[in-house]
């Protein structure tokens, strides 16, 4: 599953193209959906490890 999301979040971030100037910020855009609270409740170490990992890839693309 986890790679199943990695894989996902780096498609849809690829898939703007290479810019030096694009930020994203997906983990608010997640965290604001009105099912999230639900989902942290139920797997709250997988959802911290999810937003980290999409922090991580989105860091990685901004810097380039």
């Amino acid at each position: 599953m986890r790679s199943a999301l990695i894989l996902l979040t780096l498609a849809l971030l690829t898939s703007t193209g290479c810019t030096s100037s694009v930020q994203f910020d997906n983990g608010a855009r997640l965290i604001a959906r009105p099912d999230f609270p639900a989902a942290k409740a139920a797997a709250p170490e997988w959802c911290r490890d999810a937003l980290d990992t999409i922090a991580a890839l989105e860091y990685e693309i901004e810097k380039q």
